[in-house]
């Protein structure tokens, strides 16, 4: 074997249970997990690279199931905003002034952030696409399902639009980015660490007709859509311009026969709860990004009624403007703690159910549970191993129960990840990368997000935002 992790806790959460073995041991050979049970039944001697997991938890690696990482470089840059705000006056005016470079240097530093937190798959969602799956995801070596945005709203400043200014279509765009999507099939099709999807970004930035044809070539290709759906006021405002003020983004959908099990619907704040019934019935699945929706919406994503209704739901952390990193351990607490509040019912979205949502449910969502999202011989080897010799989970307690579950949702930080294997590779040892320098990355990411805001200063005042008032206010 290449590699064994002995004498630790693990979780396997194999068939919808913990699956908790005491003093056992994991072995891998090349990208696969070929032995998993009692340390008893292993000789470590048989392994290249033994890790002692005494005082561990070995579990399978986090899936973060929509992520923009390209907004990595405005971490901070459009926080505490009115909804209303937040695309077109907030992020609009300083998005524009990403450089290639820029996206690539942030797009690294989330990844790392992600990956130091126990994230293995990230479900990258972006504008070209291969351009962060050649110079971040596989010479980082992390597992990536990539989208392709396809967006047909004009370009043109539209900081100065009004809610209700209805964006103006380019069909042209639309075709390229289609385009664009189409190579990724082709060109990661034998790539074992890449999977890619279809991207329409929303139902007021794509066309009926170019969604139509998304949904032609997605059933023919076997894939799935990853499409923000119901995503707040913005956008109720545009669809209701659009199709006739008793509209929803899921009627239009249902109208047109676009709701079905090849959708991922992303956020999926703004559905009522006979929409949410309505999307279970035809198999769309859902993503809630717990931390990103709360801080730009105000609103609570509705990851436990879409789940209590049997649809199948992953997690995500969104961008970084929002939220502020890319740590699925924070997310899981968030919606657990937030929904506790929602349903005044202490007892939803408990512990073993967030590991879930974070591991296997995401993985399902994706269509990569035959791969990855649970600790199986045959499986791939993606894992993690967290130190549980730290403050946040002392004591350890196995008898009456495992306190250790409970802790990892409502206690864990993150950075008690000090192990992470990613197709049978190890990416993070002891805490630090393998093969990576994450200092210089924190310093090229400084130096290019100075010069960033610079060129953005001027529009970014111009929009003249609730935050450039704050500014003025000496508030920032």
């Amino acid at each position: 074997m290449n590699l064994i992790i002995t004498n630790a806790w693990i979780i396997t959460l194999k068939d919808n249970r913990l699956g908790i073995i005491k003093n056992g041991s994991v072995g891998i050979e090349d990208n696969r997990i070929v032995f998993i049970g009692s340390s008893d039944g292993i000789n470590p001697k048989e392994a290249d690279i033994v890790i002692d997991g005494t005082k561990h938890l070995v579990m399978p690696g986090l899936v973060n199931s929509h992520i923009h990482t390209s907004m990595q470089l405005l971490r901070g840059g459009a926080q505490d905003l009115p909804e209303i705000e937040w695309m077109n006056k907030g992020i609009g005016p300083l998005a524009k002034h990403l450089a290639v470079e820029d996206i690539i240097v942030g797009s690294k530093l989330g990844v790392l952030e992600g990956i130091k937190t126990g994230t293995t798959t990230f479900s990258e969602y972006t504008r070209n696409a291969e351009t962060l799956v050649e110079e971040v995801y596989l010479p980082i070596g992390a597992r990536v399902v990539a989208t392709e945005t396809i967006n047909e709203v004009a370009q043109a400043d539209r900081s100065k639009l009004k809610p209700t200014d209805l964006y103006e279509f380019d069909r042209s765009r639309g075709e390229d980015a289609l385009r664009i999507n189409e190579k990724l099939f082709e060109k990661y099709k034998n790539e074992e660490l890449v999977t890619c999807l279809y991207g329409p970004q929303a139902l007021d930035m794509v066309s009926i007709d170019t969604l139509k044809e998304i949904q032609e070539r997605a059933s023919e290709r076997k894939s799935k859509i990853h499409m923000h759906v119901a995503q707040g006021e913005r956008e109720r405002i545009q669809i209701r311009g659009r199709f006739g003020k008793e509209s929803s983004t899921v009627s239009v959908l249902a109208d047109y026969d676009l709701l079905d099990e090849n959708l991922i619907a992303v956020h999926c704040h703004d559905t009522n709860e006979n929409e949410r019934e309505m999307m279970v019935e035809r198999k769309t699945k859902m993503v809630g990004c717990p931390s990103s929706i709360s801080m730009i919406d105000g609103i609570i994503p509705p990851i436990h009624h879409f789940y209590q209704l049997g649809g199948k739901v992953g997690i995500g952390t969104d961008q970084a403007p929002g939220p502020g990193n890319h740590n699925l351990f924070r997310e899981m607490r968030t919606i657990s703690i937030l929904t506790k509040t929602l349903m005044k019912d202490p007892t939803v979205l408990p512990a073993w159910q967030m590991l879930h949502l974070a591991t296997s449910y995401g993985a399902d969502v994706m269509g990569l549970d035959k791969k990855i999202g649970t600790l199986e011989v045959g499986k791939r080897a993606d894992l993690i191993t967290i130190d549980l010799q730290k403050l946040f989970f002392t004591p350890i307690i196995s008898k009456p129960f495992h306190n250790f579950i409970p802790n990892l949702i409502h206690s864990a930080t993150g950075t008690e990840v000090d192990n992470v294997i990613i197709n049978g590779k190890l990416i993070l040892h002891a805490g630090e990368f393998v093969n990576i320098n994450e200092h210089e990355i924190m310093e090229e990411s400084n130096v290019r997000a100075k010069r960033l805001y610079e060129r953005a200063t001027e529009d970014w005042k111009q929009a003249n935002s609730k935050m450039v008032k704050d500014v003025e206010k000496g508030l920032l």
